[in-house]
């Protein structure tokens, strides 16, 4: 897990919970406690999927990595959240956003009922 601060791998899984339209990453998009402006996202090195999405209440994620984040001209960062793994993508639009996270897949971390 990194620590707050430390720039984070670029293999890094991103990944961040609903539809992830354009207009969904727009609304979702604001200003991080610690001054960050973005999304929040869950993010990780060797930590699977299924892991970093059992906190995410939505049905479907996006998921990319920090590298293709890069790639485009943004950045994630590590910031507080509701888990250890909170982070915010910061630095594109929604609508990078949106072309990076979809097309969505079922939520893996949700429980089976």
């Amino acid at each position: 897990m990194e620590i707050i601060g430390l720039r984070i791998p670029d293999d890094a899984l991103v990944i961040r919970g609903g539809k992830n339209h354009a207009s969904d990453i727009q609304r979702g998009t604001g200003t991080h406690p610690n001054g960050v402006t973005g999304e929040s996202v869950e993010c990780a090195e060797d930590v699977p999927v299924t892991e970093l999405a059992k906190n995410i209440p939505h049905g479907q994620i996006g998921r990319t990595t920090v590298a293709e984040v890069r790639k485009a001209g943004g950045d994630v960062v590590r910031t507080s959240g509701r888990s250890p793994y909170h982070a915010t993508l910061t630095g594109l639009t929604p609508e990078q956003v949106s072309k990076l996270l979809t097309p969505t897949i079922p939520n893996p971390g949700r429980e089976k009922i």
